[in-house]
Order: C-alpha cells, then structure tokens, then sequence
C-alpha cells in the first residue's frame, strides 16, 4: 500500500477519534451562513460548487465568504469527502492546480469551528461549517452533513 493511501486511512480513523456530537455521530456537520444570505438550504451539488469556488455570488452581486477548516484536520477531511467527493491529497492537488492557472483561490481558513462559526456571524455572504452540536448564535443553517451524506437543514 502507497504512502498516499497509508496516510488516507489513517486520517479516516482519525474521525473515529473525536468527541461525540449532539448526534452521536462524529462525521456529523452542520454547513451555516450569516442570516443575510438569501437561501434556506443547499444541497450536495451547491456546496461543491461553493467550495470549489466556482459559485462565486448569492444571487445578484452579494459575494460569497466560504471559510474552511484547516487541511487534513478530521473535520476538515470530513467535509472535503462529503461535499467535494476528494481525499486530502486530490484537494491540494486541485487547489494548486487552480493557483497555476490562475483561477479564483480557495475558500478562507479558520483555526477552529467556534472561530469559523463567529466570522460567518459577523461576515455578510460568509458560509462554512462546524460539528453538529457546536452553538449557532447568529448564524443559519442551511444543510447537514450526516455520515458523509449531505441533507437538509
């Protein structure tokens, strides 16, 4: 078995890992935005293409703020598997293959969920993701992930 594959798996169990959500469930997510942003739900195939910054605005000329948490991070991976179908190794791939060509970079970064969860509050058009559980003060929910598959809020 390659390195590549060696540290995927590793970095799937890690999910196992974490604490327990208000779910149970430690691949639970639920995905948020300010309570400005004009939709009420988003499904797989927009979440992608807002995460892959090919989705660029709400309707209209309101930007969209997508913030991610940091690469490889269980969450992070958690979410990259989910809503763009990539390991963490095709997601580094894509991201400079789109540096190179010069396209739109990727979504912002936040060090932690609770940080994440606050710039979407304050940040009109911002959108990102935390575990199920994590507090939602000042901000929306618009889809969950629950064991890797996204539904609605």
């Amino acid at each position: 078995m390659g390195y590549a594959r060696r540290e995927f798996l590793r970095l799937l169990s890690g999910l196992s890992l974490l604490s327990s959500t208000a779910s149970g469930d430690t691949n639970d997510l639920i995905v948020v935005v300010h309570p400005k942003v004009p939709v009420s739900a988003l499904d797989e195939l927009e979440l992608e293409a807002i995460f892959r910054t090919l989705r660029r605005f709400w309707g209209g000329s309101s930007p969209i703020l997508p913030f991610n948490l940091p690469p490889k991070t269980p969450l992070r991976v958690a979410f990259d598997l989910a809503v763009l179908r990539m390991d963490p190794q095709q997601v580094a791939r894509f991201w400079l293959d789109r540096r190179v060509r010069s396209g739109p970079p990727p979504p912002r970064q936040a060090p932690d969920p609770t940080t994440l969860v606050r710039l979407v509050a304050r940040l009109e058009g911002a959108i990102g993701y935390a575990p199920l559980g994590t507090p939602l003060k000042d901000v929306r929910p618009v889809a969950r992930i629950l064991s890797g598959k996204v539904h609605e809020p």
